[in-house]
């Protein structure tokens, strides 16, 4: 049923699936038909308008038309992070009291350590690298991999033994990463495509570094699971990534490789910063829960229907 509302745009109110409900939920962006007296909708982030070069085009024309049907519909928007609130408020003129902020959770799989059959399985993946920094993440130009990537070539420069990993699912627009890469690398550049989460954590934990320095995220998952599983984050100072991450990692800015690699190479170069992002990182981790986020979700229905 949701096909049919988002790729053929057929007009078929939800209740003709589920039948009657009070309210609807549409938790991507967009809200489908409904007869329901109320409404919420989550906005994750609005990078196709800050950022339209980093959008496949026919996405952006897409949500450019739905996502403000949606936000002026909803009785409630949900946003994921401080940064998508302020932004759905500046960019579409929302009324801010009926936009609430409701982080996302940490998944519990990265409160555990991994498996030994996964460790082994990232072991045969990253083990020829020796020390190496990782993100993680989508293959797209939002998620700024070549800046990192030649941040990681500068250090080798400077005699660093360091390689660059990334791990993810390739993307829209992934042709022009990739590119962009060919320039850059000498060997030291390796995409692992898409792995499983117990394989993920075993990475987080092989990993020196983990670069998260996006240039716009909603909300970003890696600075969290990294820290979770023990490993220092190195991310941008804008958008929602100081939100997340606190006082927990070093702040960059993304469009500055030499800010990059010589954030790298503090961490390398002082074990007191090693040490200090660890402890922080695995505290600011336990303040995002799912729980935590399913209570507030659930007093934004409350609102919502209250409102109604």
């Amino acid at each position: 049923m949701l096909a049919l509302w988002q790729k053929l745009r057929i007009p078929l109110p939800v209740e003709v699936a589920v039948g009657r409900v009070d309210l609807v939920h549409g938790p991507d962006f967009v809200l489908p038909p409904s007869l329901a007296r109320s409404a919420v909708v989550t906005v994750h982030d609005l990078s196709y308008v800050t950022h339209p070069d980093t959008a496949h085009p026919a996405q952006k024309r897409y949500l450019d038309l739905a996502v403000p049907r949606a936000v002026e519909r909803a009785t409630m928007v949900i946003a994921v992070s401080h940064a998508t609130r302020s932004d759905v408020i500046e960019l579409y003129g929302a009324n801010p009291e009926k936009i609430a902020v409701v982080h996302n959770g940490l998944d519990p799989i990265f409160q555990r350590e991994s498996t030994a059959a996964a460790r082994k399985q990232a072991a045969a993946l990253v083990g020829p690298f020796g020390t190496f920094a990782l993100s993680v993440g989508t293959v797209q130009p939002r998620k700024n991999i070549p800046a990192m990537a030649a941040a990681v070539g500068r250090l080798r420069k400077q005699g660093h033994d360091i390689h660059y990993v990334h791990a993810g699912a390739e993307g829209w627009l992934s042709d022009r990463v990739h590119s962009e890469i060919v320039a850059i690398d000498d060997g030291f550049v390796h995409f692992l495509g898409p792995v499983t989460d117990d394989v993920l954590k075993a990475l987080y934990e092989f990993a020196f570094v983990t670069l998260a320095v996006s240039k716009a995220e909603g909300f970003m998952f890696p600075i969290i699971e990294s820290m979770a599983m023990g490993t220092p984050v190195v991310t941008s100072n804008l958008s929602s990534m100081p939100e997340v991450a606190g006082d927990a990692a070093l702040m960059v800015s993304p469009g500055e490789v030499d800010e990059i690699a010589a954030a790298v190479e503090q961490i390398i170069g002082d074990e007191g910063v090693l040490r200090d992002l660890t402890e922080k990182g695995l505290r600011r981790s336990l303040e995002f829960s799912w729980a935590d986020a399913a209570e507030k979700t659930e007093s934004v229905y409350r609102k919502a229907l209250d409102k109604s």
